[in-house]
């Protein structure tokens, strides 16, 4: 159940909350991306410090921000290359999605770990 919100709180924060300039300029420009991963994490510890104490909410938004910028910092550039070729756009953001899940999930499985680093 708690993972089932932290990905609508995903789903809110990549999608929902995500302006058309954000979404087209974070390929090109690291302030668009910047804004655009200060928005996601926002939101998902919104969320968060709702499903865990402050600390581990802390903890697991800001690792998940950094590593949904370093994923969106690779994919925004090439699914901006291939944004005329739906057969290929569309599989990367399939892909980028996918990561953002398994980073997701893989975190939340070991936020016991994590808090003791």
């Amino acid at each position: 159940m708690i993972f089932s919100l932290i990905l609508l709180a995903h789903w809110a924060g990549d999608f929902l909350f995500q302006s058309s300039k954000m979404a087209l300029g974070k390929s090109q420009h690291l302030r668009w991306l910047g804004i655009h991963v200060l928005t996601y994490t926002a939101t998902l510890l919104v969320f968060n410090v709702f499903l865990f104490s402050i600390k581990t909410a802390l903890v697991y938004t800001l690792i998940n921000g950094v590593l949904h910028g370093v994923t969106d910092f690779f994919t925004s550039k090439l699914a901006a290359k291939y944004s005329e070729k739906p057969r290929v756009f569309f599989p990367i953001l399939g892909m980028d999605q996918l990561i953002h899940t398994i980073t997701l999930y893989v975190t939340y499985q070991n936020i016991k770990l994590l808090l003791f680093l």
